[in-house]
Order: structure tokens, then C-alpha cells, then sequence
């Protein structure tokens, strides 16, 4: 599977001088996730794990959703954060189900969590008929609503859950100020962009965002910010009043596991990244001898995702450590604003029923 490049706008990082609201804020964001919006509080059997209940071709939907998601978020030039919004209420709701569901009700529901995810979260607006055409008229625009009724009242209209990008704004806020504005941005947009990659891994539904933030903070910090830049005097001072303010240790365990994964991701990513700039230099090449048309090629991501006549879930079983999923993002063009070029609005590409297209 290609990897998505990404086209996200660069925000701009502003330090604060006053932690007091930081902390206060941190501990309801804190306490939120741990309550309301805690995933094991939606599973329909508590004796279940994630990986036990959830099978592999849900695993495989959900990727392809993952990544999907982005191609619209970015086609649209909304807030790549949206896409965080979405998947976790996709996932809470397909957990009130027992994470049992066949390709088209993955399809209905990825649908509808996406519309009300912007509905809510994004000035812009979409039309709702847009996203119908989306699923090649598979689904009117009365089916999306009916799907977001019955995921509002499944998840108690509990639709705003802290995301890994809101914590890690908060965790900046305790840089120490000889960090210049520069490398502030610069950790803000590494660490973003591991918090989307996490978010396209099931590995990490169970786990806190505020956990995988700080995790991704810490990789970021051990991998890609010089000491030039930040000195080991300055990090310590960060790491130390993270802990005196906001507890948070970076020898806990969960805290670890959530740093392998990452890395590991983040390893695979860029792997798949370059295989995918080489298949896309073959491609073009082909594509100007045949001199295909634009919308003629299906969508490669959603290959076989829902397709008719699906007789649900497989009752295979995944390994936990399975790296199959985090070749859904990858690092691209850094601070684009979206794509362009021969991508006209409005138009999408053909697909065949069962799967959703990808706007072009």
C-alpha cells in the first residue's frame, strides 16, 4: 500500500509565561480521557483486549479508513487534527458494537464520524451530499444521518475527546524560555506528525493521547533536536517541570511501549515512503504512455474495503506487534496546504459499489 503524503498547513508555535492555566487545563484534559472518554468504557464485553476482540479485517478496514480520511481532510484543506476527531469515534462506537461489523456498516460509519467530526470541530463546511458522492451513492445523505444518531446517543454525545495534538500544544508550554521560537516549531512539528501516525495504528487505541504525546515529545527530542539547538541543561529542565507539574515520568512503562512503537513506525514509514516516491516515478512514467484519463484508476487504498455481499468479520486472530498498520502515513511535503496540480474540485474518482473513492 502507497503511503499518503502530507499536506497540513504549519502552525505557529507561541510559548506562555504563566503555567497555572496549563495545568489546570492539563488535569480536565486529563481527567476527561480518563473517564468520559475512555475507550474500555465502551466495550460492549469488559473481559475483552483490543487485540483479542478485534479482528483482521476490521484491522485492515480501519486503516484504509485512516488513510482515506486524510486524502479528504487534505483534498479540502481542513485541520489535519479532524482525522484524530473522526477515528476515535469511529472506534468507540464500533467497540459499543463488540468491534463486530462488516465492510459496509465500516463504510457508513466512517462516513458519518467524519461528518461530524467537521460539522463540529471545522469552520469549513462540507455539504453533506459531497460526502454521499464520496461513497459513489452507496449511502443517501438520510442513511449518514440515521448512522449519526445512533453513534450520538451509543456515545452519549461525547464528541470532543482530547487529541495528541492538543497535549502536546500543552506540554510546550513548559519549554524553557532560552528555547528560541525556531526549535519550539520545530518539535511541535515532529511531534505532530508521530501523534498522526499514532492515530492510524489500532496499537494505540487503548492508550492515553496524553501518554502517546509525551512519548512522541521524548523521541523527538532524542532523534531529531540537536544539542546545539537544545542544550541537555534546557531538556532536563523541561522534562523535570513536566513531572513537577503534571506528573509525568518518562520511565513508566506505558510511556516506553508507546516510544518503541513509535519509532518502529516511524522506521517503517519512512521505509514505505521512499518504496512509494519510486512506485509513483514508475507510474507517471506509465501513465503518459497510456495517457489515461483522470478518475479512471481506482482508488489503491480502498481495494476491497466493504465490498457487497461481505460476510463480516474473519475470526482469525492478529498479533499485537503486527507492523501491517503503520504504513497508512508517512512524512511528506512538510507544510503544504494541500494538493493541487491536476486535482480538479469536485471531482471524484470512479470506484466500484462497496468502497469509497478518494477526491481528486
Amino acid at each position: 500500500m502507497n503511503s499518503l503524503v502530507r499536506h497540513r498547513k504549519k502552525q505557529v508555535y507561541r510559548p506562555e509565561t504563566d503555567l497555572s492555566d496549563q495545568i489546570d487545563r492539563f488535569r480536565a484534559m486529563k481527567k476527561q480521557e480518563q473517564t468520559h472518554y475512555a475507550y474500555r468504557n465502551y466495550i460492549r464485553n469488559p473481559q475483552s483486549t483490543l487485540i483479542s476482540s478485534q479482528t483482521k479485517d476490521l484491522i485492515e478496514w480501519r486503516e484504509k479508513i485512516c488513510q482515506w480520511t486524510y486524502s479528504v481532510i487534505d483534498h479540502f484543506e481542513l485541520h489535519r487534527e479532524t482525522v484524530a476527531i473522526s477515528i476515535d469515534l469511529f472506534d468507540r462506537f464500533i467497540a459499543t458494537r463488540g468491534n463486530r461489523c462488516d465492510g459496509d456498516l465500516a463504510l457508513i460509519i466512517s462516513l458519518t464520524t467524519l461528518y461530524i467530526a467537521i460539522k463540529i470541530h471545522e469552520r469549513k463546511r462540507i455539504k453533506l451530499s459531497t460526502l454521499t458522492q464520496l461513497s459513489r451513492g452507496q449511502f443517501r445523505a438520510k442513511d449518514i444521518e440515521l448512522m449519526e444518531l445512533d453513534i450520538l446517543q451509543a456515545l452519549s454525545w461525547l464528541v470532543h475527546p482530547p487529541t495528541v495534538s492538543e497535549f502536546v500544544t500543552l506540554y510546550l508550554k513548559f519549554l524553557p524560555p532560552e528555547v528560541q521560537g525556531p526549535v519550539r516549531s520545530e518539535i511541535f512539528e515532529q511531534t505532530r506528525y508521530l501523534g498522526e501516525l499514532a492515530v492510524c495504528d489500532p496499537f494505540f487505541i487503548e492508550h492515553d493521547s496524553s501518554t502517546i504525546a509525551f512519548a512522541a515529545i521524548l523521541n523527538v527530542l532524542e532523534d531529531n533536536v540537536s544539542y546545539d539547538l537544545m542544550p541537555h541543561s534546557s531538556r532536563e529542565r523541561f522534562l523535570r517541570d513536566l513531572q513537577t507539574h503534571i506528573l509525568l515520568q518518562r520511565g513508566k512503562a506505558t510511556v516506553r511501549l508507546a516510544r518503541n512503537r513509535l519509532q518502529t513506525m516511524q522506521k517503517v514509514s519512512g521505509a514505505n515512503n521512499n518504496r512509494g516516491n519510486k512506485e509513483n516515478e514508475q507510474n507517471s512514467s506509465r501513465s503518459k504512455r497510456n495517457e489515461k484519463g483522470q478518475g479512471e484508476v481506482l482508488a489503491s487504498s480502498n481495494d476491497s474495503l466493504g465490498s457487497k455481499g461481505s460476510k463480516g468479520t474473519s475470526s482469525r486472530r492478529i498479533r499485537a506487534d503486527s507492523t501491517d498498520s503503520m504504513s497508512v502515513c508517512s512524512r511528506g511535503s512538510k507544510g503544504s496546504k494541500g494538493s493541487k496540480g491536476s486535482r480538479g474540485r469536485g471531482i471524484f474518482t470512479r470506484a466500484r459499489a462497496g468502497s469509497l473513492v478518494l477526491p481528486c
